[in-house]
């Protein structure tokens, strides 16, 4: 569900024009999500003050589809986002806030003790050695992958990172095995994690796992893991525990390589 949101942002960051038909009917999309399942394409066309015809080419622009499947589309996401909490002792507000920074204190300590030294040190040499580093990850871990590509950018590395599901895939593609890929996932099973780590195996591209999971396909074909913990609040989709711990992960990664080689 992510990438329906990501290329629609995408349209957005595009342009400064912000009068472009493509940024107009992505802005109106995100604004209205949960009307355009049941709008027509006359509808979506009259409330952005356009043509049905250019509703249609921004269809094919975004991803070689037809209005309906946009409105499949959308109807996916609007379905994923009303599960985002589920109902329960975690999800009660009164109860869940106190206790958050007690769970972050206890998942942070369980990443502490499997950040192991020896595995960090490793990690910065493949980093060094590495031709390219490409970031990559879903979602939250994405917004990982865009902070890490920052900060190896910083260090004078060459780093790329995409937001999108084709653009990421295209990467994987175009890279060889002198680049380093690494892949940001707590769970590492993910179908679209599956799909990468498919396509950089084939292209034998060295993958460097961040996840809290060792035995997940991503884990079962890196070539060096780092480990996070795997403790997470169940109320909630979005990882509010995970998501810090991947970072932490970044962060201690970015420590070793600037004190090893800056």
């Amino acid at each position: 569900m992510y990438n329906f949101f990501a290329k629609l942002q995408n349209f957005l960051e595009a342009s400064t024009d912000h009068s472009t038909s493509d940024h107009t009917i992505a802005e109106y999309i995100l604004r209205h999500v949960s009307e355009i399942p049941n709008m027509t394409i006359y509808e979506l066309a009259e409330a952005c003050h356009l043509s049905p015809a250019t509703i249609s080419r921004f269809c094919r622009r975004f991803e070689s589809i037809s209005f309906k499947e946009l409105k499949e589309h959308a109807s996916e996401f609007n379905d994923f986002n009303r599960t985002e909490i589920h109902q329960g002792p975690e999800s009660d507000m009164i109860v869940g806030l106190p206790d958050y920074f007690e769970q972050v204190k206890k998942s942070l300590a369980q990443t502490e003790k499997l950040l192991q030294e020896d595995i960090l040190q490793q990690a910065a040499i493949l980093m060094h050695d590495a031709n390219k580093l490409s970031f990559f990850g879903v979602t939250f871990s994405n917004v990982v992958a865009k902070n890490a590509q920052i900060k190896f950018m910083r260090l004078g590395k060459h780093t790329a990172s995409y937001s999108n599901h084709e653009n990421q895939i295209i990467e994987a593609n175009a890279m060889i095995p002198d680049d380093l890929a690494i892949v940001i996932s707590s769970s590492g099973d993910t179908r679209f994690i599956v799909k990468l780590t498919k396509e950089l195996f084939r292209n034998e591209v060295p993958i460097l796992a961040i996840t809290s999971n060792p035995s997940s396909y991503l884990g079962q074909h890196a070539k060096l893991i780092i480990q996070i913990s795997g403790q997470k609040m169940d109320g909630y989709k979005s990882p509010i525990l995970e998501e810090i711990n991947l970072q932490a992960a970044v962060n201690m990664l970015y420590l070793h390589y600037s004190g090893r080689y800056n």
